[in-house]
Order: C-alpha cells, then sequence, then structure tokens
C-alpha cells in the first residue's frame, strides 16, 4: 500500500517503561497514545522501538495514506519527553511499498537500522540523479550481491520530503536534502560484519562522495541530535 512513512525520533523520560505497562502508569499512558493514534484519519500501521545505542531514544514510525491526512503528533508527546531534549520528525515515501493491503512492518526484523544520510542542496542536477542511481545499486549489492545467510532480511528507502531541506553547516549551500534507509538484520553484528565485504564497498563508496558529515540539525530547534545511524528493536503497534 504507498503512502506516506513519518519518522519521530525522542528522548524518553528514563522513568517511563511503555514495555511494562502494568507496573508503570505513564508507560502505560504512552503505550495507550500509541494504540489510540489508529483512530486518526489516514493511519495504516505504526511500530515504536528504543535505540540500540541509546536506550532512552525512542524511534516511532507511523505509515499514514498520504501527507495531507497525517496529524500533528508531536505535542501529545510532549509530556513523555526527557527534560530539554530534542525532537525531530520527518516524512518519507519508502520504495519498494509494501504488498497491497500491508504496512511496513518494522517488528519483522530482530534489529532496524535507520540509516539517514544528508547531501549538499548546491548538487547539479546530474549528480543528484547519480546519488539516486547509487542508492538503487547500494539497495542491489545489499539484497542481491551480499552472499545468502548476511544479505538483510528487507530494504527500504526514500528521500525525506518534509522538510525537504535542512541547515547544515558543512554544505557549500548551508542547507541539505536527506535520504532514509531502513534495512533490517539478524542482530547489530550481522550489519557491522558486513562492511568489510566487496559488496557493501561497491556500494557505499560512490554515496559516500557527497554524503555530509553527522546530521547537520539545530538540536536546540529539534532538528538534530539523533545522528545518522540507529539500530532500533522496533514493536509493532496493535
Amino acid at each position: 500500500m504507498s503512502g506516506v512513512t513519518e519518522f519521530i525520533f525522542f528522548h524518553l523520560n528514563p522513568a517511563i517503561k511503555p514495555e511494562d505497562p502494568t507496573n508503570n502508569e505513564a508507560g502505560a499512558s504512552l503505550l495507550e497514545l500509541f494504540k489510540n493514534t489508529k483512530h486518526q484519519n489516514g493511519y495504516l500501521g505504526s511500530s515504536w522501538g528504543r535505540s540500540i545505542e541509546d536506550e532512552n531514544v525512542v524511534v516511532w514510525v507511523i505509515d499514514w495514506k498520504d501527507a495531507q491526512t497525517s496529524p500533528t503528533l508531536v505535542p501529545t508527546l510532549t509530556p513523555y519527553l526527557a527534560p530539554s531534549t530534542p525532537l525531530t520528525t520527518f516524512y518519507a515515501t519508502l520504495s519498494p511499498p509494501p504488498p497491497a493491503h500491508k504496512t511496513h512492518d518494522l517488528s519483522a526484523s530482530p534489529v532496524t537500522e535507520i540509516f539517514t544520510p544528508w547531501f549538499p542542496t548546491s548538487m547539479s542536477a546530474d549528480e543528484t540523479k547519480k546519488l539516486h542511481e547509487s542508492l538503487v545499486a547500494f539497495r542491489t549489492e545489499l539484497v542481491e550481491n551480499l552472499e545468502e545467510g548476511k544479505r538483510p532480511r528487507g530494504l527500504v528507502m526514500g528521500q525525506v520530503e518534509r522538510p525537504g531541506t535542512r541547515k547544515h553547516g558543512d554544505s557549500p549551500s548551508g542547507e541539505a536534502f536527506g535520504m532514509v534507509v531502513l534495512a533490517g538484520w539478524e542482530s547489530v553484528e550481522a550489519h557491522m560484519d558486513i562492511k568489510g565485504t566487496e559488496a557493501f564497498g561497491r556500494g557505499i563508496g560512490p554515496i559516500r562522495e557527497w554524503m555530509l558529515k553527522g546530521d547537520g540539525g539545530d538540536v536546540e530547534k529539534g532538528e538534530g541530535g539523533f545522528g545518522i545511524m540507529r539500530h532500533v528493536r522496533f514493536q509493532k503497534v496493535e
């Protein structure tokens, strides 16, 4: 089912444990917020999980019918945030899309890599075209050319559409556009192990030629501070 996917990154108050709703009232409340979102117009499905790199960073990924129907959920999360911490949200149309009448079930893999590289808006049209071709080739290297047993369980990607650009100090233009890649792995170690393979090297090399360092966001405005790669153990919102 085609649509748009919303990504929300936030620092959860350490006292809140949505994994233990029976013994943690605030955790139960947050879990209820996740579940109640399914009643919003255009909602298709969602998953949430903690970052393995920092368990207080939570990522909530929501599939919507389209960008027009997606509501603004950020204010509803405010009571659950750790004090004075950033929150960032963006939208992307992921490809390949899931089968008809299905959504992106990120809980299907033990670990999901979220890779969000940023690129200068000063790239020419030809360079941008080559970048998109390189990203498609990168996917092919991982899902087809890695030896069986090392391939990701699934891999989807898309361009960050809203916001379409972000300020980035390392970009010659001062601004950058982003991509997002989601890859399912058996473990963090399984992902790290493939980085030494020829297939990975061939795929990532051309992308790194244009990729900027870091996410470049203004942390004070909640635009960044979450890095360009995280591993998350997702749970499906039922």
